[in-house]
């Protein structure tokens, strides 16, 4: 496809345009070690037309051009319909530990434990009292 052709299309066509082209690739990747391939070119072919198709995506992205919004085939849409009600914010929830949640998914509860490590110099220090 040629660049041209692409920078045409919306954004949603491109993005169904890429989708296509990746499990042609896909189907065509797992053909190649079984059987030959009518026409071992064509990966080549694809892999460069996704590379365009990403390098349009990305441009829009950055607004180094604009792709055009909609396509004519598609009537517009009237926003006639009615928006939901907005929900009331709802208290936080409490977060657990992992000892809770591990206890909770076994049906005992366990007490977090406390590692008492003591340095080798306070070890030295109370032996000397001794």
């Amino acid at each position: 496809m040629k660049a041209s052709e692409l920078r045409s299309m919306t954004r949603e066509e491109l993005d169904h345009e890429l989708r296509e082209l990746r499990e042609e690739e896909f189907r065509l990747r797992l053909r190649r070690p079984t059987e030959e391939l009518p026409n071992a070119l064509r990966l080549r072919a694809i892999r460069h037309d996704i590379a365009r198709i990403q390098t349009i995506l990305r441009e829009d992205k950055l607004g180094l051009i604009s792709l055009p919004k909609k396509s004519q085939k598609e009537p517009e849409k009237k926003e006639t319909e009615k928006k939901a009600p907005a929900e009331k914010p709802t208290a936080k929830k409490q977060t657990s530990t992992a000892s809770e949640t591990s206890a909770s998914r076994k049906g005992t509860a366990k007490k977090p434990f406390k590692v008492a490590v003591k340095s080798k110099s306070v070890k030295r220090s109370r032996e000397k009292e001794k």
